[in-house]
C-alpha cells in the first residue's frame, strides 16, 4: 500500500480540519481524524496524526456512487473515534479497531488460551 497526503494549504500547520475526507481511487477515501477543528484553536501537543484510508465495499456497489451514503458511511467511522472510553481526547482509530486490537494484546495471557467464562458475558476489557 502506498501513502497518500494531502494538505490544506490555507492553513500554517497544513493539516486538514477533523472529519475531512477525500477520494483517492475507485472508493477509497483519506479520513483525516485528528483535533484540528474550525473555530477552535488547535495544539500541537495533540500531533499531527496520519489520516484513515478506507475502502468501501457493499453487497450493492451501485449505493457507493451515491455521495450521501457515502458521507453516512464515513462519518460513522469518524464518529466511532470519538467513542474512546480511556480517554476524552478524539482517537485517530475508531474503537471498531482499537478495542479488538486491545483484546488481541491481552489474549495471550489467559490460562488454557480461552476467554474465562465470566468474560464471555461482560465487556472486560473496558
Amino acid at each position: 500500500s502506498e501513502d497518500i497526503v494531502a494538505f490544506d494549504n490555507s492553513w500554517n500547520e497544513l493539516m486538514p480540519p477533523s472529519g475531512t475526507f477525500i477520494k483517492i481511487g475507485e472508493a477509497k477515501y483519506l479520513l483525516f481524524n485528528n483535533t484540528r477543528y474550525n473555530g477552535v484553536n488547535y495544539s500541537k501537543a495533540d500531533g499531527f496524526p496520519f489520516p484513515i484510508k478506507l475502502k468501501l465495499k457493499c453487497t450493492q456497489p451501485e449505493l457507493l456512487q451515491e455521495i450521501r451514503v457515502v458521507r453516512e458511511l464515513i462519518d460513522q467511522v469518524y464518529q466511532f473515534s470519538r467513542m474512546y472510553w480511556k480517554s476524552i481526547r478524539q482517537q485517530n482509530l475508531p474503537v471498531t479497531i482499537k478495542y479488538p486490537e486491545m483484546v488481541a494484546q491481552i489474549a495471550p495471557h489467559f490460562v488454557g488460551e480461552e476467554i474465562p467464562p465470566y468474560g464471555k458475558n461482560n465487556l472486560w476489557f473496558l
